[in-house]
């Protein structure tokens, strides 16, 4: 019983540290982003992160430009299930289900700059 009640304890703590650490580096990185604007030059940003994957001028001179912060990942997860039947040749036989494929969507980073090339906004975009 007491072994039960430490597991509970530390998987409870466990999850709590998850849970604080990944909302932590969110609000650091919009922290970070919303600090840049005004002062960040497309320039620094190309230095920072290489060429953006996306680039285009709008009609009134702004620069919209995308960096990539995380492809498209596909993988296949089994799926419940199994059955029974006739085969090949009139062989009796078995077998379990096949596989669901998921998808995560892409993550890209848009900034956009002003005519003087300073961060004006920025935002993350799911594809």
């Amino acid at each position: 019983m007491r072994n039960s009640l430490a597991r509970r304890a530390w998987l409870v703590l466990l999850l709590s540290m998850s849970v604080v650490c990944i909302t932590g580096c969110v609000t650091r990185q919009k922290e970070r982003w919303n600090q840049r604007i005004g002062q960040y030059t497309y320039d620094q940003a190309v230095k920072e992160m290489g060429p953006p994957e996306r680039k285009e001028t709008t009609s009134d001179n702004i620069l919209v430009a995308e960096w990539i912060l995380r492809r498209v990942q596909t993988y296949g997860v089994p799926s419940p299930g199994w059955g029974m039947g006739w085969g090949w040749r009139g062989r009796w036989g078995g077998g379990w289900g096949g596989t669901d494929i998921h998808s995560t969507p892409e993550v890209a980073l848009q900034l956009h700059f002003g005519p003087d090339k300073r961060l004006q906004t920025w935002k993350e975009v799911l594809r």
